[in-house]
């Protein structure tokens, strides 16, 4: 079982940039580092007691995250998340992505619910070992395949392209374990109602997902402002 401290997942055996990585993960989602403060590679070498190369490969991890923005001119920062984009984006990814549910369960075939079948086993896998990475890329899989079942191409491809402006927050919401922690319960449920043919409770299972996801989103990137 995967060890969910509030510092993160389990560390141990990490090469010394994850083992960098981790630690300033800890520190700008515990909001000691705060949102758009810069991180300077020299100081951050001292503070650490490395040279500036596990440093450099932490930022760039940390960025591939969404936890850090790398710019030519000011260097590497720590993200802002705007409130306002997270409330558009997620209010639109709520409406789509429910009557796709709603009509997945409608249409969904039966080797489709084998290839969500295995993809959830996946995502336990991941969650399991502590793989945010994994669980992020299994999620998005689980997630689209549901739509792809919509039988709507059109609609599908305006779920995905919101997906898409949502990366930052999703990676936000993997980055936080006690957000993270419900992904697969959640995911568990939407499956089941998909099984039974039941378009409503799938329907409602996935706005109240992202609904969820959303509200805790919103709750870390207001705290303490």
């Amino acid at each position: 079982m995967a060890d969910f401290s509030p510092d993160g997942f389990r560390s141990a055996h990490h090469s010394e940039p994850q083992s960098v990585a981790h630690r300033l993960r800890h520190l700008i989602l515990s909001r000691q580092l705060r949102p758009g403060e810069r991180l300077v590679q020299s100081d951050l070498a001292i503070q650490f007691g490395v040279s500036r190369t596990p440093i450099r490969e932490a930022l760039h991890r940390l960025a591939s995250d969404g936890l850090v923005t790398l710019s030519p001119r000011r260097g590497a920062t720590v993200a802002k998340f705007l409130l306002s984009d997270l409330e558009e984006i997620y209010s639109v990814r709520i409406a789509l992505e429910g009557y796709a549910a709603y009509l997945a369960a409608q249409h969904v075939t039966a080797g489709e619910l084998r290839k969500l079948d295995q993809l959830l086993a996946e995502m336990e896998q991941a969650f399991q070992e502590g793989d945010r990475g994994r669980l992020l890329e299994v999620n998005r899989k689980f997630d689209t395949s549901i739509y792809a079942a919509s039988r709507q191409p059109r609609l599908c491809a305006l779920i995905v392209k919101h997906i898409e402006l949502a990366d930052l927050y999703r990676r936000l919401y993997f980055s936080l374990d006690n957000l993270a922690a419900h992904t697969v319960a959640e995911h568990r449920e939407i499956l089941a109602a998909l099984k039974r043919r039941d378009p409503e409770e799938a329907e409602r299972l996935s706005r109240v997902a992202l609904e969820k996801t959303a509200a805790g989103l919103m709750e870390y990137i207001t705290a303490d402002d």
